[in-house]
């Protein structure tokens, strides 16, 4: 069986809620999420008109994710709730400050699509376009406070206290993320959205114009003396999955986004898969609109919550 792509785990990930607080857990779809590729990039201080959007974000399924400002809004409220808990264990927590300037990643969806970065990188990911670190700034005992039992191993299976006082099995970060999360997300309707953008990922590598695609473009890598029958199996080569990046992955990789290029497959596949996932949304149309209004509501509490402030 292929392996999902690093892109497909990803919007998967988004689509069954992780992000946005709910438990489960940048990508096959990210309807059901509060952190897609565009609230990665509100963390780091960027905005919405600063990111071109994506196949990922363009995709039907989109819809149904939180929006950009959404997500600032649950994010913020996240990091409210979790100072406030904080403080009643007698510590300060600030959240750590935006990087600025730290790079988004590039698309993925379809494998490689920036020439820049697969000369850089190959089909490597990008270490600095990762998540924001850890709160390294937080002592050892402050930080079991922040995540409770997944804070360090001191915690083990027994309650935590700290100060005479319990701390929240899953810490105040946790706490804080479930306060809006039991009551806000909606996860059949996150299962339904991540379903339809992960099945229509699969159904696209079935479809005739993208097999004819994967067709064109691999012979034109074969002009570049590269022998591949689809854009997935570089993904798979041994070699190219080390800790060292060599010259015959980047120019595997280089090659690889020109042919896509000159073949307009990433087009190509992109509109396969948006009919397929349309035809989806079509015959699941209430649970999505329920879980777009869960969306609003819970962005609404959010902002309710910081408008309290402090």
């Amino acid at each position: 069986m292929r392996r999902l792509t690093p892109a497909l785990l990803a919007l998967a990930a988004v689509l069954l809620g992780c992000s946005s607080g709910s438990g489960a857990g940048e990508d096959g779809g990210r309807a059901g999420t509060q952190k897609s590729p565009a609230a990665t990039a509100a963390a780091r201080g960027g905005t919405a008109a600063e990111r071109s959007p994506t196949f990922t974000d363009r995709l039907p399924i989109a819809r149904y994710s939180y929006t950009e400002a959404e997500s600032t809004a649950i994010e913020s409220a996240q990091q409210i709730l979790t100072r406030r808990c904080m403080r009643t264990f007698g510590i300060a927590y600030e959240p750590p400050a935006p990087v600025p300037g730290t790079p988004e990643p590039a698309e993925r969806r379809y494998g490689l699509s920036s020439a820049a970065e697969a000369a850089r990188l190959g089909y490597h990911p990008d270490r600095d376009a990762a998540s924001p670190s850890d709160r390294t700034d937080l002592s050892e005992d402050a930080l079991l406070v922040f995540y409770g039992r997944r804070g360090g191993e001191r915690s083990g299976g027994e309650r935590i206290t700290y100060k005479g006082r319990t701390v929240p099995v899953d810490g105040c970060y946790g706490q804080a993320v479930g306060t809006l999360a039991k009551r806000y997300d909606d996860g059949a309707g996150a299962a339904v959205a991540s379903r339809i953008a992960s099945d229509s990922y699969q159904d696209s590598l079935a479809d005739p114009l993208v097999k004819d695609g994967f067709g064109k473009w691999s012979q034109c890598m074969r002009g570049s003396g590269f022998r591949y029958t689809t854009p997935m199996d570089p993904l798979d080569k041994r070699a190219f999955q080390g800790r060292e990046i060599s010259a015959e992955e980047k120019e595997t990789a280089t090659a690889d986004v020109r042919c896509k290029e000159e073949t307009g497959l990433l087009d190509i596949w992109f509109n396969a898969e948006s009919r397929i996932q349309r035809s989806a949304i079509e015959g699941n149309k209430k649970a999505l609109e329920r879980l777009r209004g869960a969306h609003q509501e819970k962005a609404d509490a959010a902002r309710l919550i910081v408008a309290r402030g402090r």
